[in-house]
């Protein structure tokens, strides 16, 4: 046992300083509403709904938990409401044994074990993948967890902290293949792809993209049109799932919540025209579609793409705004464009993409780099081409942001071989790390302990 320690010292260190920070958050993040949540004297929907806050993410995972109801969108995420329901059963029981509902407290220690394995997943990337030094890869872990949407992320239940570990294994698993020369085996891409698609529709096109660039260079064309036709299998199997879902608890909940906002509505006329105000500014919103589909919503073509990119994709999502902290656009009291207050945010923002462009160059032959660029422009067609999500664009950050470490791990390499350019990027980091870190905090602990 203790040689076995010795040998694994060095990732046993990395998950220690990972859970140490998910401990820590995830427990300030218990004092939010604690009474509120925990004894709600309204039903769980208005406790959770109205009193949760944080940027734009939902409240669906505590709701759910609380009381097991089919809220996730299944066109976007067809198994999560099945994959939540064990825990479901599990508050029910403990709400039975403690006479208080504890959806707060499991829920915090599903995010631990998301973050923990988020965290050391991104080490081992940096350190086996592209083969830096201890120091240096938890570094760059450090640097990833300190953008603001991803930091959030440790203590914040939405899917997104679901998918971030599967996406990050997803990288994990195909660039250790191809740093071995070999394909992603169907005993891997096959699970990532059931799995990552039950949470997020969109992580197939991340999974396909990934076991493709472990095969360039390897296979046929007839080869690759083998072994991707089996991706029908998972595939089918989650389109039956979801159409079992749409014909039955999906059916029921729509009922329910209809008769509900009926029977509201004809006790409480403020109600009623606050009702018919939201369905006048929805059927409005769906008029600046640019795909008008009802599975893709959101893709609105008003919200000017530079100002989003700057703001809020390369902005809000690595470095919060101190103006309106924290606050979700969809409630109507934060803009969805918003500027810093300094200039000095906009060159730090430049440094950071500055750097990642300077790595994804450098790195441009490296297959692994190419895999995870092409995961990124998937999602840069999405929110930045279609707009998807302009409105709160940033809580999808972990999508797409290991992108940036991954570069930076690739420019710290290839700067190795010139000691004093390696010492000035190291620093730089550093800065960066540290400066994020303080500065993302110093805006979401008081947000959370109502400071």
């Amino acid at each position: 046992m203790t040689n076995w320690i010795k040998s694994h010292r060095a990732i046993l260190s990395v998950i220690a300083i990972g859970l140490s920070i998910a401990i820590t958050l995830n427990v300030m993040m218990l004092f939010y509403h604690y009474d509120a949540w925990t004894n709600p004297k309204v039903g769980f929907w208005t406790a959770f709904w109205t009193k949760f806050e944080v940027s734009g993410f939902d409240t669906y995972t505590y709701i759910v938990v609380s009381k097991w109801r089919p809220l996730y969108v299944i066109s976007r995420h067809p198994l999560l409401s099945v994959m939540v329901m064990p825990l479901s059963w599990l508050n029910g029981w403990l709400m039975e044994v403690t006479g208080i509902n504890c959806s707060i407290f499991i829920v915090a220690v599903l995010m631990v074990i998301l973050t923990v394995m988020s965290w050391t997943l991104t080490y081992r990337i940096m350190r086996s993948i592209i083969g830096l030094t201890y120091g240096t890869s938890l570094l760059l872990t450090a640097f990833f967890f300190s953008f603001s949407h991803v930091m959030l992320l440790i203590f914040v239940e939405d899917h997104m902290a679901m998918s971030l570990p599967l996406l990050l294994l997803t990288v994990y698993l195909s660039g250790k293949a191809i740093k071995e020369g070999r394909r992603l085996p169907l005993k891997h891409s096959l699970p990532l792809l059931f799995v990552s698609t039950a949470v997020t529709t969109t992580n197939c096109i991340k999974v396909f993209l990934a076991d493709l660039f472990s095969r360039l260079g390897k296979d046929s064309l007839w080869q690759m049109t083998r072994h991707f036709s089996l991706y029908l299998i998972p595939l089918s199997v989650i389109f039956a799932l979801l159409a079992y879902q749409q014909d039955t608890t999906q059916a029921t909940e729509s009922r329910n919540a209809l008769h509900t906002v009926q029977k509201r509505m004809e006790k409480d006329s403020a109600f009623a025209v606050q009702w018919q105000k939201e369905m006048l500014a929805n059927r409005k919103a769906k008029e600046n579609q640019i795909i008008k589909l009802p599975f893709v919503t959101n893709t609105d073509y008003k919200i000017d793409r530079l100002p989003s990119l700057v703001e809020n994709i390369f902005g809000e999502g690595l470095i919060l705004h101190t103006e309106y902290a924290l606050r979700d656009s969809n409630k109507n009291n934060r803009p969805v464009l918003v500027r810093y207050n300094h200039w000095y945010y906009y060159a730090i923002e430049a440094i950071i993409v500055w750097l990642f462009l300077l790595g994804a160059w450098l790195a441009r032959k490296e297959r692994v780099m190419q895999a995870v660029l092409a995961m990124f422009l998937f999602d840069m067609i999405l929110h930045v081409g279609l707009n998807f999500a302009s409105a709160d664009v940033y809580i999808m950050t972990a999508h797409w942001a290991f992108v940036i470490p991954i570069a930076v791990g690739y420019l710290v390499k290839k700067a190795a071989i010139k000691p004093l350019t390696n010492r000035l990027l190291i620093s730089t980091i550093i800065l960066l790390t540290t400066f994020l870190w303080i500065h993302n905090l110093s805006i979401i602990v008081p947000h959370i302990l109502r400071m």
